[in-house]
């Protein structure tokens, strides 16, 4: 599954990396706070509502679902204890820790996971994601403790999706109507929570603080207090690392020739599973998969990597890391030649007229470029893929916003670019997850299917294709790994044939973690949990 529809503001907990840094713990009383920094404020912490990357940091702390994903690839008991697959694959029954309690001390049972189904399914709820529970038909508690969820199909990424994702506590939530959820309640007041550290305070556009949850069942975390600063300037992100006032953080890549300046700190380098795209709505010219082949063509995708990501990224040509199990490095790659996409345009029926921009039927050729107005880096990509696709006739101007404006849906009189029923194309940052399912970025079930409709719409580029949809529902019901890369295989050939959107490049991560930072390891899909911590 994909983590989030937005971007990468800065490495966070969750962020690509390998950093090892002992195991001694050091005494929960004495213990200096871990600083880490962000680049906005989250967009809301309501189970299942939140739309933004940064949101993963706080819920990381403050959530468990009945499992959780180690660093090492493997499934660890999270709320539930034990967990088992029928053959048929359409039964997976969890056994629920009785010591497990919320941060209120109420206890922590099946009926919250009964609960969490008809809330994730509950169409009057803005959902941002119901990917995994839409395969669900029925959850059954057995006793106070222990769970069956019943499937209308065999589903593979059941783990990664439902089993990994956040229970809902039923006390706290079935008081407040659909309505009252959807505008932020939960926010308002201190989040009830399974996880390990509960949130104290959160100043907007400031910080965020936590402190370990009294209620917590598990392993006694190391660590008593976490502060998440909101540094929108990546470069105050480096400056903070340079003067030792941040615990971790993400290097830019505008400042990696710095990297000898850090003291104190281990830098960690990998490829993140997190791409750069352009996303091409398709409302009007952009339905013409040649129009979407011929900006393609006039990306220079090696340029941006080069000049504006100092070499801190790869190009990417799919949705699967390069390296990863499901990547294909055969599928045909497009190199950058804007008169290939200029002969494309005339074939297709496109010639110049006014100002030098092409026309068609009495139309220009326009498509507007948006990005986030705190992320310099895709502000500078913008105004180079702008100048590029203007250089082959394309009106293509610039605009900069906050993201949630950029990703909202605005009001009828004033829709985000988004949901505007025009030509747009997005320049943002998408997370891949562990299983390979695309389903919520190129399938037409997730199509908008009004302009205001708040979700799900992570198809907002309203790409269709019945073959990517055939294939999509075909990859998600193989358990057998080998039989589930020849299906994505031909879907990455098929995304490269038809472009639902334009993939950018991969980044590279430089994190610098503290060396009295110990017992935290990241990999490319997962960390240590919080518990393993220590600082000294």
């Amino acid at each position: 599954m994909k983590k989030w529809a937005a971007p990468i503001m800065a490495a966070g907990l969750l962020s690509a990396g390998l950093a090892g840094c002992g195991s001694a713990p050091s005494s929960a009383a004495s213990s200096p706070p871990l600083v880490e920094a962000i680049g906005q404020n989250p967009d809301n912490l309501t189970p299942a509502l939140g739309a933004l990357a940064v949101d993963n940091v706080p819920t990381t702390l403050m959530d468990l679902g009945l499992i959780y994903l180690s660093y090492k690839d493997t499934w660890a008991p999270g709320m539930a204890s034990s967990w088992s697959e029928s053959k048929n694959g359409l039964e997976y029954t969890f056994n629920l820790n009785p010591k497990a309690e919320w941060s209120d001390g109420k206890p922590f049972t099946s009926a919250d996971v009964v609960y969490t189904w008809h809330y994730m399914t509950n169409p009057k709820i803005q959902i941002t994601y119901d990917t995994g529970w839409n395969y669900v038909k029925n959850v059954v508690a057995e006793g106070p403790h222990k769970v069956v969820f019943q499937l209308t199909q065999p589903y593979a990424p059941f783990y990664s999706t439902v089993g990994s994702g956040t229970i809902v506590p039923k006390h706290i939530f079935d008081k407040w109507t659909p309505a009252q959820i959807n505008h932020g309640i939960y926010d308002k007041g201190t989040p009830v929570v399974d996880g390990p550290y509960i949130l104290t305070k959160w100043v907007t556009d400031e910080q965020l603080t936590f402190a370990p949850n009294p209620h917590w069942f598990g392993p006694p975390v190391h660590i008593q207090k976490i502060i998440v600063q909101i540094v929108p300037n990546s470069d105050t992100q480096f400056n903070m690392l340079a003067t030792g006032k941040l615990t971790m953080g993400g290097i830019p890549a505008a400042d990696i020739s710095q990297i000898n300046t850090l003291h104190g700190y281990h830098i960690v380098k990998t490829l993140e599973p997190t791409y750069n795209l352009i996303q091409l709505d398709e409302d009007n010219f952009l339905k013409d998969v040649n129009v979407r082949r011929a900006l393609d063509w006039a990306t220079p995708k090696q340029q941006i990597v080069t000049d504006i990501m100092h070499g801190m990224a790869v190009v990417a040509h799919g949705d699967q890391v390069p390296g990863g199990y499901f990547y294909d490095p055969n599928v045909p790659h497009r190199s950058f030649d804007l008169q290939k996409a200029a002969q494309i345009l005339a074939a297709d029926g496109f010639t110049k007229g006014t100002g030098g921009w092409l026309y068609k039927n009495g139309q220009e050729l326009t498509v507007p470029i948006w990005t986030g107005s705190t992320s310099q880096s895709e502000m500078n990509i913008a105004q180079v893929v702008s100048q590029n696709w203007e250089k082959i006739g394309v009106y293509a101007p610039v605009h900069t916003a906050g993201w949630s404006i950029v990703f909202g849906n605005g009001t009828p009189s004033n829709p985000g670019p988004q949901v505007n029923g025009k030509d747009e194309a997005l320049i943002f940052s998408w997370g891949q997850g562990v299983f390979p399912d695309d389903t919520i970025d190129f399938n037409s079930e997730y199509v908008p299917k009004s302009p205001l409709q708040p979700s799900p719409q992570e198809n907002g580029e309203r790409y269709i294709n019945l073959t990517m949809d055939k294939l999509q529902a075909k990859g998600v019901t193989l358990s057998n790994r080998p039989a589930r890369r020849q299906v994505y295989d031909q879907i990455q050939l098929l995304e490269q044939k038809t472009l639902p959107i334009i993939f950018l490049f991969w980044y590279k991560g430089d994190t610098a973690i503290s060396t009295h930072l110990h017992g935290y390891i990241q990999t490319t899909f997962g960390n240590t949990p919080p518990w393993d911590w220590s600082l000294q």
